[in-house]
């Protein structure tokens, strides 16, 4: 790629962008669980509030895992707890996946990790730097979500 063109403004916030997209920012696991098993009860969490029917297969492909390996992490966090799966009442040949108390808590916990790095994070940017950052994220996401509509 030529160097002129790499050094772009515009070069260097797509760049930027992609390595923000790579830092592992999210990966704070749940105490006593692993960051694939923290990421399943989170997406179960989010499909619940929202009374949506969650598969493994949905899961599988979320976090791009193969099913078997879903399957093995359900069996775990509902050994220890964390969720249970239901048959539906409409058709009992699907099966639900829903968290339990206990994995609520468990991400209550999560949640708050996430939230001390980032409050180690306001304190090293500074509280104005922050709320524009937090204004910025949110025109990108705006911007981006509607040239994806529009393509």
């Amino acid at each position: 790629m030529d160097n002129s063109l790499s050094d772009t403004l515009t070069s260097r916030l797509v760049s930027a962008f992609f390595r923000f997209n790579r830092t592992p920012w999210h990966n704070v696991p749940a105490d006593g669980m692993s960051q694939v098993e923290t990421d399943i009860l989170e997406n179960i969490w989010r499909a619940n509030r929202r009374e949506t029917i969650l598969r493994v297969l949905d899961l599988s492909m979320i976090l791009r895992v193969t099913s078997p390996t879903i399957s093995q992490h359900l069996n775990n966090l509902e050994e220890q707890g964390y969720v249970e799966r239901i048959h539906s009442r409409k058709d009992k040949r699907t099966i639900m996946l829903s968290i339990t108390k206990k994995g609520e808590e468990a991400l209550k916990s999560h949640r708050m990790k996430l939230e001390e790095d980032f409050s180690e994070f306001v304190s090293l940017l500074g509280e104005e730097e922050c709320e524009r950052l937090i204004d910025y994220l949110g025109e990108a996401q705006t911007f981006f979500s509607y040239k994806a509509k529009i393509r």
